[in-house]
């Protein structure tokens, strides 16, 4: 893989943080409204304690201060800013250093916490104790590349945010009907109906939140209301089924006009709303990357649509900045780990210490690949692992594991080759 020259500078810094130690680093540790920060010299020693400011433009500009009046004293031409991730928190400040020219990194927070507890003795914590291990960690030349987003970029990282976030709602919802009230009015209806965000259900629970609503019209007007609101050749056979299982409910009878009732449609309301929205923010999404050669890439991969795609391509951000495919993995949480101690070896897992949404999009996106009628490589190798190690729960959900990081390395040898899928790509 070509490097980039933002992978190349990053290079040349962490060897001039390792070998030359010719860079002054200054340690952050960023919070919502007030920021700490230590400054030490390209030997390590510290030039100005931890110390406050705010998170404002006045703030920036006393941090920067207090770097150019170090830099006239200790004659130190150089230097690297560094912080944890903080939830976006650390956005304002990064965007500011760079526009100033300053060179900018990421420490990850794992490794703060565990170097704080190693040079304290104490598990004790506090921003000033924080700023001082980023800044020994920058200095060591511990640092992850800091990706500057473009403001497309950080556009379609929002809309997938708020797909996540719709969609999390609905499910929300959809749990608090099934278990907030329809176990107590109407507990046949969820064997028969599994999913009470189909048409069916929601116009049945608006009509009729009730089985003695239902009972209360009769069948016939239960028909009649409900027919022309549903699409179907089979629904008037629903439609007797659900009456039956009104009639032998032994759902609490409740009026249309009672508390559960009243619930029951302001969570469909809501729930109305939210796939309302979901759809509107799906289709931005669509637009968004229908010029997206990226995209036009990855949705080449078997199993790989629309959300799954622009999750990955929001999450992952550019390609170039992970050297190799196990970057990716690590970034992602799929990297394995394992415990061993004298003659003990624990089994191999996953970290899952990384971006959260990778995995769960990669897991999506296995699952659909197997599910689908079109033979690929992703169900061949997990019908090859299970006819290797037996068809059980645990064996299948190893495989898809597997698969998980098998697709991690195809999409990132697909937008780092710049080649639409084809068998083979990741291994060549």
């Amino acid at each position: 893989m070509e490097v980039t020259p933002e992978r190349k500078s990053f290079q040349d810094l962490k060897e001039r943080l390792e070998i030359h130690k010719t860079s002054g680093v200054v340690g952050i540790d960023v919070a919502k409204s007030k920021h700490f920060a230590v400054i030490l010299d390209p030997v390590g020693q510290t030039i100005q304690p931890p110390f406050s400011f705010e998170n404002t433009k006045e703030g920036f500009d006393r941090l920067i201060d207090r770097v150019r009046e170090a830099q006239g004293r200790h004659l130190i031409s150089h230097w690297v800013f560094g912080f944890e991730a903080s939830g976006g928190y650390e956005k304002p400040l990064a965007t500011f250093l760079v526009e100033s020219g300053f060179d900018v990194v990421q420490v990850s927070s794992y490794a703060v916490k565990r170097h704080r507890e190693m040079m304290t003795g104490s598990v004790d914590k506090n921003d000033a104790k924080d700023c001082v291990s980023i800044a020994y960690l920058i200095r060591q030349g511990f640092v992850e590349y800091y990706h500057m987003r473009s403001l497309e970029e950080e556009d379609l990282a929002g809309l997938v945010l708020l797909n996540e976030h719709l969609k999390d709602r609905r499910t929300q919802l959809k749990l608090k009907i099934k278990h907030n009230v329809l176990k107590y009015t109407f507990p046949e209806l969820e064997s028969f109906c599994k999913d009470v965000e189909s048409q069916f259900a929601m116009e049945l629970l608006t009509q009729f939140p009730t089985p003695h609503d239902i009972l209360k019209v009769g069948k016939l007007e239960f028909k009649k209301t409900m027919l022309p609101r549903l699409k179907g050749r089979r629904m008037a056979f629903y439609l007797d089924e659900v009456f039956a299982l009104a009639e032998r409910s032994i759902g609490v009878k409740v009026d249309r006009w009672a508390t559960k009732a009243l619930e029951l449609r302001t969570y469909i309301a809501e729930l109305r709303v939210v796939e309302q929205q979901r759809q509107m923010i799906v289709k931005r999404i669509e637009n968004k990357l229908e010029m997206n050669p990226d995209y036009e890439l990855i949705h080449s991969i078997p199993g790989i649509g629309l959300e799954t795609g622009s999750a990955l391509l929001a999450e992952i951000g550019d390609v170039a900045r992970f050297g190799t495919d196990r970057q990716l993995l690590s970034y992602s949480g799929f990297d394995l780990v394992s415990y061993q101690s004298g003659t003990y070896s624990g089994p191999a897992r996953i970290s899952k210490r990384g971006r959260p949404l990778i995995r769960k999009v990669a897991y999506q996106a296995v699952m659909a690949a197997l599910i689908s009628r079109k033979d690929n490589e992703f169900k061949r190798r997990f019908n090859q692992t299970i006819a290797k190690h037996g068809d059980t729960r645990e064996a299948k959900q190893k495989a898809k594991i597997k698969l998980c990081a098998r697709l991690l390395r195809v999409v990132f040898a697909v937008l780092s080759k710049k080649e639409p899928y084809r068998e083979g790509l990741a291994d060549q």
